[in-house]
């Protein structure tokens, strides 16, 4: 071969390498979203779809993500352990689906802790940050980073055929409870805990499983609940339930620096979004099935209230109690974080 032959086929070839390395570098990341909601679900149409079309118009082609709703990939209680396995790259599930690996977050659902749901979202989000008390004591030894956090709104008792006016109503009732907190407000105003995730209530209630839950209106017409349960008493907080979305901490570090940057970013807005939408619609959803389902609902008076606030008083101190010397930081760090918030704002 020549010397201009051979110059020209190491130009080709370095072109090829030049070429077959920048589109290397473009290569799309995949990414599996799983969760146990339905597609239609606020928390999905009003969180995780948010935060998926923000990252998808700023970097366009480089990410690229496939959900799998209600179950597909496994159960409510197995989410977290798909993430941390990498079955799915990110996951949305509630803390409470996974007592014996996220304890500390838990501090979020219990009850009386704040009225905002905004402000309790914001408070899990700076606790979640790497290096952090959730971070440290939940999310990373769980092989995963949270992305965003959100709080529904206040629970309620939602009940199926008992309607509920005073405590002693609620002796003996058997309760759909979501974790450890919830369990505990159950306990402490007479009634029975009965754990289980929301896609098992329907046919829990049709069942007898339960005669009632303690529940968010929100969080009804996706699983068509008010066809089930007809009354409701509200006045008082039953706690609510911290949701994250969390991602394999792994697949998380290797992404660009700038990526990971948009992620947690869009977290924050995609948090906001959904809380926002929340808040706003929890008394619209109430009205509607109060006017089109036959929903009747109880609020309760002052004195009946006092009655029910002294009892749920107590069941931070032995959620703190039960968990040990990380529960009581917990509640410390997450009280003082909702009065610097508030503070700030």
């Amino acid at each position: 071969m020549t010397f201009a032959l051979k110059a020209a086929a190491a130009a080709v070839a370095l072109a090829t390498g030049l070429t077959a390395g920048a589109a290397a570098a473009q290569d799309t990341i995949e990414l599996k979203i799983a969760y146990s909601f339905p597609a239609t679900h606020y928390l999905v149409e009003h969180g995780v779809d948010v935060w998926v079309a923000g990252l998808e118009e700023e970097l366009g082609d480089r990410v690229n993500f496939t959900s799998y709703p209600a179950q597909q990939l496994g159960k409510a209680a197995e989410h977290l352990d798909l993430a941390a396995n990498g079955v799915a790259d990110l996951v949305l599930t509630g803390a409470s689906y996974h007592p014996s690996q996220l304890t500390v977050s838990g501090v979020a659902e219990l009850p009386g802790m704040f009225s905002d749901i905004c402000a309790g979202s914001r408070a899990s989000m700076e606790l979640s940050k790497e290096g952090a008390l959730f971070d440290e004591v939940d999310f990373a030894p769980n092989g995963v980073r949270a992305i965003y956090n959100v709080s529904l709104p206040i629970y309620n008792v939602i009940t199926a055929t008992q309607k509920v006016e005073t405590l002693e109503d609620l002796a003996g009732l058997k309760l759909r409870t979501t974790g450890a907190a919830m369990d505990m407000t159950a306990r402490a105003l007479g009634a029975v805990a009965v754990r289980m995730p929301s896609a098992e209530l329907f046919q829990a209630a049709q069942r007898g499983t339960v005669d009632g839950a303690l529940y968010l209106y929100n969080g009804m017409p996706p699983y068509d609940l008010q066809t089930v349960f007809k009354h409701s008493t509200e006045g008082v907080s039953m706690g609510t339930t911290h949701v994250a979305l969390l991602m394999n901490r792994e697949k998380f570090d290797a992404l660009p620096a700038d990526i990971q940057e948009a992620f947690l970013r869009h977290g924050v807005a995609a948090a906001e979004t959904n809380c926002a939408w929340m808040a706003e619609n929890d008394t619209i959803v109430r009205d509607k099935m109060v006017a089109e389902d036959g929903l009747e609902v109880v609020t309760l008076g002052a004195d009946e209230q006092a009655r029910w606030e002294e009892r749920t008083a107590m069941v931070a101190e032995e959620w703190a109690a039960s968990i040990g010397a990380e529960g009581q930081q917990a509640l410390e760090a997450y009280r003082e974080a909702l009065e610097r918030l508030a503070a700030q704002n």
